[in-house]
């Protein structure tokens, strides 16, 4: 059997506030043992946004600011550029809900990409505002049962549902943008890589690098933990499939 210590960047004895069965807990895990891993950790500020993942300051022994609702992006900016000013370029990345990231702060997040600010921003895509209520969020699917839409998403009042990935990856100054998942072993271990590659995209002060996360629901889904895992598998990378969108890093 083997058996993981707990990364330094991991604050002990900390309370777990998620749900049972959300992967915040797996995501935030991935990127502390990627911050150990490349000796960030020292030198990390990490900006975490309003809702579910603004709890990341509880689980990091890393400097983080709390953002306003949809400012992570901005935020992160003025800390980067702040930090680089003053001689000490310090390394830079937001945690993020999909409707803090894809709707209340798009044009933040868009910009951020089309300016190639050298930070990494990671975008955890549950569907829905999930702290708030379940309601609809911008990247909710098609036909999807949420508080704000009981009869479903649909094309003609609601629209499509915004692929964030794809949408960061037309932008010119982003050199990393890649879609991951957490349902299964294979696709963790693929995560954690995914993240490496966009922390060392900043490193090498390449530019805007984009993690987004496709991470189960259960509460809001009202599905078991097991069920929202199928769910992700076998419903949701349909719409969102998974990969790398973009890669400049090595040119």
């Amino acid at each position: 059997m083997q058996v993981f210590s707990i990364p330094k960047s991991i604050k002990e004895n900390s309370r777990f506030t998620f749900c049972p069965g959300c992967d915040h807990g797996v995501a935030i895990r991935l990127v502390a043992e990627t911050l150990d891993k490349l000796n960030l950790r020292e030198n990390t500020i990490a900006v975490a946004s309003s809702g579910c993942s603004v709890f990341l300051y509880n689980f990091l022994d890393v400097d983080c600011v709390e953002s306003p609702h949809g400012r992570a992006c901005a935020v992160a900016t003025g800390i980067k550029r702040v930090n680089k000013a003053v001689g000490k370029d310090k390394f830079v990345f937001t945690y993020q809900g999909d409707g803090d990231f894809a709707s209340i702060g798009l044009g933040e997040s868009l910009h951020s990409a089309l300016r190639g600010e050298n930070i990494t921003a990671i975008c955890i895509n549950n569907t829905n505002y999930g702290m708030t209520g379940g309601q609809m969020g911008p990247t909710s699917t098609m036909g999807q049962v949420t508080t704000t839409s009981p009869m479903g998403r649909n094309r003609e009042y609601h629209g499509f549902p915004i692929k964030t990935a794809e949408h960061i990856a037309l932008c010119d100054g982003t050199v990393f943008s890649a879609r991951v998942a957490l349902y299964d072993y294979k696709n963790i271990i693929n995560a954690k890589n995914v993240i490496e590659k966009a922390f060392m995209a900043q490193s090498k002060n390449k530019g805007f690098s984009f993690v987004e996360i496709l991470s189960s629901c259960p509460t809001n889904w009202k599905l078991t933990p097991k069920q929202a895992h199928d769910k992700i598998e076998n419903e949701l990378i349909k719409t969102y499939p998974l990969g790398i969108f973009k890669d400049t890093t090595n040119e």
